[in-house]
C-alpha cells in the first residue's frame, strides 16, 4: 500500500531557533557543516526556501508521521496542508495568506539591458514552488 503524502506551506520566524529544536527532538534529519559542526539544513523534500530577513516560507512533501513531527515543532507554522499535488494556496487562510504575503514579495522587478535600460519585467510567481 502506497504511502499517503501531503504538500505543506511551511512558515518560520527564526531558522536558528528552528535548528535548535530539531537537534533536540530528531537531530538525524540535521545537516551539518563538516567544517564547523553547526547545523546548516535539515533533511527534508521540499522546495527552495523563500526568505524575507529572517522569516522564511517552504513547500514541504511529507507523510502523515513526518508531518506530525512538523505539527509538534514551536519553531514551524504550517500555513496550509493539502494531499500531495493539491492547491496550497486555495487551502490557505486569510490570516495565513496575510502572513505568506508578507515573506513571498512578488513586487515587479525591471529587467534591464547592459546599459541600464529597463527592457521588460518580471512578476515573480504567486506560488513559491511546488513539486513535479
Amino acid at each position: 500500500m502506497a504511502r499517503k503524502l501531503f504538500d505543506i506551506l511551511t512558515y518560520c520566524a527564526d531558522t536558528t531557533a528552528l535548528m535548535a529544536e530539531v537537534a533536540k527532538v530528531d537531530p538525524d534529519r540535521l545537516i551539518v557543516d563538516e567544517q564547523t559542526g553547526q547545523p546548516i539544513g535539515i533533511e527534508i523534500d521540499k522546495t527552495p526556501t523563500v526568505r524575507n530577513g529572517a522569516e522564511t516560507l517552504a513547500i514541504v512533501r511529507v507523510d502523515e508521521p513526518t508531518l506530525a513531527k512538523i505539527k509538534a515543532l514551536t519553531t514551524i507554522k504550517v500555513l496550509s496542508e493539502v494531499p500531495a499535488g493539491g492547491d496550497l494556496l486555495a487551502a490557505m487562510s486569510k490570516a495565513n495568506r496575510a502572513l505568506y504575503d508578507k515573506v513571498h514579495d512578488r513586487t515587479p522587478q525591471d529587467i534591464l539591458d547592459e546599459q541600464g535600460n529597463v527592457i521588460g519585467q518580471y512578476v515573480p510567481p504567486e506560488l513559491i514552488g511546488g513539486f513535479m
